[in-house]
């Protein structure tokens, strides 16, 4: 790969993922805190105002851009504790928010509502990046690879999502999406810096994502390949152990073949490809 043309590149991806995308006006932040800011900032953005504005706009946020029934809303909204016109309700908040942000900002009306265009929301933006990343790994650019897969890390790895709702289901899946999205940008990170000749932070990556996931096999592969390139042969043989002691504990299986087949080459003195 030319280094030149791998730096125009890399400038074009930092320009793509680093700029504000035509159309967004306001960014939701699902990851810590729920927040709805300015996308280019120039001055403070308005205040959501009350708990509920604050609800709606991340159960709609979390439905990955699908409409949402008025009924899910009021269970989100009030809990079973239904005001006399719960629809009502729904329509005033909406009304309330587009009045602050825009008429754009929450599309919908009687048969449910999404956010519009205008608002971005960072779960998304980091599966998008992700998912670009995986496939530039795939397509043998692990520099542009990297590059993506460590903004969507940064977007991720904020805090917990939507921590202030522990017991929704909605939420829930929210979190787990963030879960599986940690787990793909680190093991990309890791995939990419063994390419790269940086094998501290291929086990880095493996590292954390074991540390979250002690059955993420995936990771210890990522692991073990990156000991072997330290040689340390001896870990990655460690690693393995770990991991077969973990599923037999946890499922009473053994590692996948492709994991049996990296051991035996550790195991046999043999470098992994």
């Amino acid at each position: 790969m030319r280094h030149g043309t791998s730096a125009s590149r890399l400038l074009g991806v930092r320009e793509l993922w680093g700029g504000v995308r035509p159309g967004i006006r306001w960014e939701l932040r699902l990851v810590g805190a729920v927040e709805l800011r300015e996308a280019a900032p120039a001055r403070p953005a308005p205040d959501v105002g009350s708990r509920k504005a604050r609800t709606l706009l991340a159960l709609l946020g979390a439905r990955q851009g699908r409409m949402v029934a008025v009924d899910p809303i009021v269970e989100a909204l009030w809990d079973g504790r239904l005001p006399r016109q719960p629809e009502a309700g729904v329509a005033t908040l909406v009304s309330r928010l587009r009045a602050r942000f825009g008429a754009d900002t929450i599309i919908g009306g009687r048969a449910g509502y999404r956010l519009g265009a205008a608002v971005g929301v960072d779960l998304d933006d980091a599966a998008t990046l992700v998912a670009q990343a995986e496939s530039l790994l795939r397509k043998g650019e692990p520099a542009l690879s990297m590059a993506a897969a460590e903004r969507g890390l940064r977007s991720l790895d904020g805090g917990l999502v939507l921590a202030d709702h522990p017991t929704a289901d909605w939420a829930e899946r929210a979190r787990d999406r963030q879960a599986g999205l940690l787990r793909r940008a680190r093991c990309t990170i890791g995939e990419a810096a063994l390419r790269t000749g940086e094998p501290d932070r291929a086990c880095a990556m493996a590292e954390a994502s074991i540390t979250e996931d002690p059955l993420d096999e995936a990771a210890y592969r990522v692991l073990m390949r990156a000991r072997v390139t330290n040689e340390e042969p001896a870990r990655a043989i460690r690693a393995y152990q770990r991991l077969r002691h973990a599923l037999g504990t946890e499922f009473g299986t053994d590692p996948a073949l492709s994991t049996q087949e990296l051991y035996l080459t550790v195991l046999r003195g043999g470098r992994p490809g």
